[in-house]
């Protein structure tokens, strides 16, 4: 595969590659990639948790977010960190 990069992004290029944070452009341009598709799945995750939300609002399965339910969870994040239980997978992906 042959890319042609515009003046501004291959000198952008040079740049990193010169200071030392890359070994050549290849190394550079396949990060770039690389971080572009974890990108993508952070996206693509928050969507799909979006559309499980949009769901369970429509299904009438809400909680009301009050100052007692916040504290609550406070209390449970608390005790599970104090205690090496796993976190809740709902909360953190």
């Amino acid at each position: 595969m042959n890319i042609n990069f515009p003046p501004v992004d291959a000198g952008y290029i040079k740049t990193k590659v010169e200071s030392g944070y890359y070994s050549n452009a290849t190394e550079m341009v396949r990060d770039a990639v690389r971080r572009m598709r974890e990108q993508d799945d952070q996206h693509g995750r928050l969507l799909a948790a979006l559309d499980i939300g949009d769901r369970d609002i429509a299904a009438g399965r809400t909680v009301a977010y009050t100052p007692d339910l916040l504290k609550e969870i406070e209390q449970e994040a608390r005790t599970q960190a104090a205690t090496n239980l796993p976190t809740n997978p709902d909360v953190i992906p």
